[in-house]
């Protein structure tokens, strides 16, 4: 019975194998963050490693996540700078609007439908990596495609700017999640991308992924 416990292709053995992956994506991603300017290229690599180890079964995810942070760190440099600053400019404008709610200066429904308005940018800017990691674009086409897919699947959107927008809660908040939870995100947010992108891969690509 043991012997069949720790076979490769047992339950506990592949529960195990993602359970150490999950961690260890999400250490590669902190890392890749570091220089902060690749900010965009570790997301990148952290999504395209979780899609194609977890929901693809590729072994090796750790080695992916390297090769396609190594191919995208160039081209993210831009796109992460921009990131970070809508990002900035985007907490910043929540928390005012928490604030002056709070004090009584704006109602809740306005501070409601901002709200409403943070979440959908933030799933905008949650498509900008994926993007980066699947396709090539220029800078100008990576950040039109954004946009317009963003509002395309309005749903799809506002439910990747919910997910991401916990993360980024919960690991600004407490230490412990940052050792699972970008990596988990990052599968997550990959329900919501996949659909999208689905209609623009080559036929051979998206009939491999649904096998």
């Amino acid at each position: 019975m043991l012997r069949n416990l720790l076979r490769p292709d047992s339950g506990l053995m592949i529960t195990m194998t993602q359970l150490t992956d999950t961690i260890f994506l999400s250490l590669f991603w902190i890392l890749g963050c570091l220089p902060v300017v690749t900010i965009g290229a570790s997301c990148a690599a952290l999504y395209d490693a979780a899609y194609r180890g977890f929901r693809q079964g590729e072994k090796h995810s750790w080695q992916r996540f390297w090769r396609v942070f190594r191919d995208n760190w160039k081209a993210g440099l831009v796109p992460t700078v921009l990131f970070l600053i809508l990002l900035s400019l985007l907490v910043k404008g929540l928390v005012l609007v928490w604030n002056a709610a709070v004090l009584g200066r704006i109602s809740w429904m306005l501070f409601s439908a901002a709200g409403f308005l943070g979440v959908l940018a933030l799933g905008i800017l949650s498509l900008l990596f994926p993007l980066l990691s699947r396709f090539e674009n220029t800078l100008g086409m990576l950040l039109k495609n954004t946009v317009l897919l963003g509002f395309a699947y309005l749903p799809r959107t506002l439910a990747l700017g919910i997910v991401n927008g916990a993360a980024i809660f919960l690991c600004a908040r407490f230490v412990f999640p940052l050792f699972f939870l970008p990596a988990l995100a990052a599968l997550i947010s990959s329900l919501f991308v996949e659909p999208i992108f689905k209609p623009f891969m080559p036929e051979e690509i998206t009939s491999e992924a649904a096998e």
